[in-house]
């Protein structure tokens, strides 16, 4: 897929990226694509929605017990929970997103799952922390070429208490990404 996006995409925005070193690989490979098909490799937009959990260590213990954050490992393949010394619950052979199919998780399978998940593991994958930490991390994608950088709290899927405050948390973190990156174009 990274091929056929250096050959023929206007931009390219990944499912998957799990760290900046991560991110730039990809791109790269996606730039080299172009080159070979005599494209402008610079022309490709790159962007990411960069899905975390916003919130201090006492918030982010409560957003960690909330079931949809839990199942947050759906999108994660079990070959990433291993890379960072994690079992997934769903088993080695886990996919992630292509393997999300409502014939074969039965609501007996996901709450197995959810009473499976460590929550360490989706600490040592999705970023975390206060919205100024948030933006330091998102400027380390930036570093590593992205363009469009989009933040996504998934923390509040932890319920209402948090989605009030989400877009704030939000805001919060692309104002601080901003002054960061500032005079960085």
């Amino acid at each position: 897929m990274l091929d056929i996006t250096g050959r023929y995409a206007d931009g390219w925005w990944p499912a998957g990226a799990y760290s900046p070193d991560d991110y730039a690989a990809k791109l790269h490979t996606v730039r080299r694509s172009a080159e070979r098909a005599g494209r402008d490799p610079m022309a490709i937009v790159p962007a990411f929605i960069m899905t975390c959990l916003i919130g201090d260590d006492a918030e982010l213990a409560e957003i960690l017990n909330a079931p949809l954050v839990k199942a947050y490992v759906l999108q994660i393949p079990a070959e990433i929970m291993r890379a960072h010394g994690f079992v997934h619950p769903l088993g080695e052979n886990w996919r992630g997103y292509q393997d999300i199919n409502p014939i074969v998780l039965t609501r007996e399978r996901i709450v197995s799952m959810l009473a499976n998940v460590d929550v360490e593991s989706i600490l040592a994958i999705v970023p975390h922390g206060t919205p100024q930490k948030i933006a330091r991390i998102v400027k380390g994608y930036v570093e590593a070429g992205l363009r469009v950088p989009k933040i996504l709290d998934y923390g509040g899927m932890a319920g209402l208490k948090f989605a009030a405050r989400s877009a704030q948390k939000v805001r919060e973190a692309e104002d601080e990404l901003m002054r960061l990156v500032a005079g960085n174009s």
